[in-house]
């Protein structure tokens, strides 16, 4: 028999068939892994039970808390581009301070953290420089803790910043070395270490940096995190291992010459960090080789 839709129920003209697809398509997912993996209404749930209990706790919007369980489908990482995020970040905020280039993200006098200098080049396609790229940094503290988040006391603006790349595309900026996390308001929530470990992953989050980029030529804006190579947390990380692949890993160098150290202007020793971006812009090709946006 043929079930047709009865027009004085729907509106016809509102049905979006991409909508239609994707959700037949969820469901086709679902019931292979009902049929694969044993998965019960139970265990969906469960999850679900769980998910609603860190997003009251965290305040988060609950397509955000589920991130660890989807974000790693949208790492985009298939064209030999820097890989980029299509999930925007729960702990970015707008209005951030412009800082010099090079320049310093704002910061508290007694900032914990050995100081970092972080500097790289923003390219496009054809390794030519992206001149006046609005670049938007920021990063936790090192209590795990994201200025303007909480009324904690700490300026909103702490280790948030934005600048422009110069004429060569470059970027230059001095903050503090960040460290791994986990929240502590997901901590408290009953569960979620047990969930965590089952999956073999860590509550916490490597250390990492966030940036966004902007302009014109770009086929769209650039998001995502840039880590650092060797962090033990990254095959456990909570949102997931592949969030840190290797083009995303930047390694650090310490400086310990006590001359070197004063002629920067710091009371200890310090770090740097080179990254260069590859980006699509609008002339770009549309792959390239990442050895050779790497170099």
């Amino acid at each position: 028999m043929t079930t047709t839709t009865d027009p004085s129920y729907v509106d016809l003209t509102l049905i979006n068939p991409r909508a239609v697809r994707l959700v037949a398509a969820f469901k086709q997912a679902l019931a292979r892994l009902r049929d694969e993996e044993g998965l019960t209404f139970d265990d969906l749930n469960t999850a679900a039970d769980l998910l609603q209990r860190v997003q009251a706790a965290t305040g988060a919007p609950l397509g955000l808390v589920a991130m660890p369980l989807f974000s790693e489908v949208f790492q985009g990482d298939r064209d030999g581009y820097t890989p980029s995020e299509e999930v925007d970040s729960p702990t970015y905020l707008p209005g951030s301070t412009r800082i010099d280039n090079p320049g310093a993200l704002p910061m508290r006098a007694d900032e914990p953290g050995t100081p970092l200098v972080v500097s790289g080049r923003i390219l496009d396609g054809h390794r030519r420089p992206i001149v006046g790229a609005r670049m938007e940094i920021y990063h936790a503290a090192n209590n795990g803790d994201y200025s303007g988040l909480y009324d904690d006391g700490v300026p909103k603006d702490n280790l948030r910043g934005h600048l422009f790349t110069d004429n060569e595309g470059r970027y230059t900026f001095t903050t503090v070395t960040p460290a791994a996390y986990a929240d502590a308001h997901v901590k408290e929530v009953e569960g979620v270490i047990e969930a965590v470990a089952a999956l073999g992953r860590s509550l916490y989050r490597p250390a990492h940096i966030h940036y966004e980029v902007h302009h014109p030529d770009l086929i769209a804006p650039w998001r995502g995190e840039v880590y650092f190579h060797g962090d033990p947390v990254i095959p456990v990380d909570f949102v997931g291992a592949a969030l840190a692949p290797a083009a995303l890993q930047a390694t650090t160098v310490l400086h310990e010459d006590p001359q070197d150290i004063a002629a920067h202007g710091f009371p200890s020793p310090y770090r740097t960090m080179e990254f260069d971006f590859t980006l699509k812009t609008r002339i770009s090709p549309g792959t390239v080789d990442p050895k050779r946006a790497t170099a």
